[in-house]
């Protein structure tokens, strides 16, 4: 019990810090929202900005959280990756492996993944324009826009339009020449994109799909989710996230730590394992970018044509964290609270027994004891007499028949 209480209260603050977390993206996202259109001015753009430096600054302060005296929330309670190569593994998550174990990741990436597009030809000369006013819904893995173009707009100006509505869509957009080429943020075969019109003429080439990547790991065939494949293996459950474009044989990574370890069975050499992932700036987020990006001085701050790309990484950074309170509401529920329950019962069935030892009276016992004793006695007495007198009436009826 004092185990399942100290972890409880372990678990209850990483559950509060991932809580407080979460309300610092939503206020990053609610700073973003506000230059959804492009419409601040600098100086509003600014104070939005100074909103969401504090904000990834708390972020960074609560990964620094600590819980009887051990930091929870900065990756050290999180199972450790040797071996991983950047350019050719873009994040690997391992949730489990068994206790003791340092297994290995290895293979090879038979197929990269691909994304989606649509191509779009303007209008021939230096400039080249949108070729007929339209209307239309863009739709991607992310949601869908409702896109207006029309013939006097370069297809600049189009492209413009598109990549302010990409954290709405998962679409971006870009030109070459007279040629806007409409590609997914994401990959693989749930990144398709769509168009659907509601007004004048917007003509496309391409098909919108894409297909997802292909490898062999730790000697399992599989077909990822984009470049993300989840593999199980003797107690190993990981996910590895492929660099887009990579294929071939990937280096060799080795998984070693126990995480969080506790100690909740009656049973000393049975253990529960909780892994956190860390809440650093710079480790979340996704294929559009991290957190500490789009803080001042960062790769995509300052709002404005960086707006909607900001959005894609706070949306990302949000997903990853609902996967690591997921995973620990999921510990709590499954492990601690189940475990303090039954806990509780035994405790309780233990104490009714020692509270019945406890009131045992022995003098009491003793002459109930011999009270029984005799009763027996008694007993056995009574039944020695019916047996005697049953003898002699059957010894009597035989006299009287003759028979002796």
């Amino acid at each position: 019990m004092a185990n399942v209480t100290a972890a409880s209260s372990m678990v209850t603050q990483a559950q509060s810090a991932i809580g407080q977390a979460r309300t610092q993206l939503d206020a990053i996202r609610d700073a973003l929202l506000e230059d959804e259109d492009g419409t601040l001015t600098p100086e509003e753009r600014a104070a939005a900005q100074a909103a969401i430096d504090a904000a990834i600054t708390q972020i960074g302060e609560l990964a620094g959280t600590t819980a009887g005296g051990r930091r929870i929330l900065d990756g050290s309670a999180d199972y450790h990756v040797d071996g991983r190569n950047p350019a050719q593994i873009l994040e690997v998550r391992v949730d489990s492996k068994a206790d003791g174990s340092s297994p290995t990741i290895s293979g090879e990436v038979l197929q990269t993944a691909t994304q989606a597009q649509f191509e779009y030809t303007g209008t021939a000369g230096p400039t080249s324009y949108v070729v007929y006013d339209a209307v239309f819904t863009l739709t991607g893995k992310r949601g869908s826009a409702t896109i207006t173009v029309d013939d006097s707009q370069t297809l600049a100006e189009a492209a413009a339009t598109i990549n302010r509505n990409s954290h709405k869509t998962g679409v971006t957009a870009t030109v070459e020449g007279n040629t806007l080429t409409l590609t997914s943020v994401d990959y693989g075969s749930a990144a398709a994109i769509s168009i659907e019109m509601v007004s004048g003429r917007f003509d496309v080439a391409g098909t919108g799909t894409a297909v997802d990547a292909e490898a062999v790991i730790n000697g399992q065939t599989l077909t990822g989710d984009g470049n993300r494949f989840e593999f199980t293996e003797d107690g190993l459950h990981a996910t590895v996230e492929f660099q887009p474009g990579f294929t071939g044989n990937f280096d060799t990574m080795t998984v070693w730590g126990d995480a969080l370890t506790f100690s909740l069975s009656t049973s000393p050499s049975r253990r529960a394992t909780l892994a956190i992932r860390g809440l650093q700036p710079a480790r979340l987020g996704g294929i559009s970018g991290t957190l500490d990006e789009i803080a001042s001085g960062g790769a995509y701050a300052g709002l404005g044509d960086n707006t909607s790309r900001a959005l894609r990484i706070v949306d990302e950074a949000i997903g990853q964290l609902e996967l690591i309170d997921g995973a620990v509401d999921g510990f709590h529920n499954a492990a601690i609270a189940s475990t303090s329950t039954l806990l509780a019962e035994l405790q309780t069935d233990l104490n009714d027994a020692i509270t019945q030892t406890d009131d045992y009276n022995e003098d009491e016992e003793t002459l109930l004891l011999a009270k029984y004793e005799d009763l027996a006695a008694n007993a056995r007495a009574g039944l020695a007499i019916l047996a005697q007198q049953r003898s002699g009436i059957v010894t009597l009826i035989q006299k009287l028949a003759g028979l002796i």
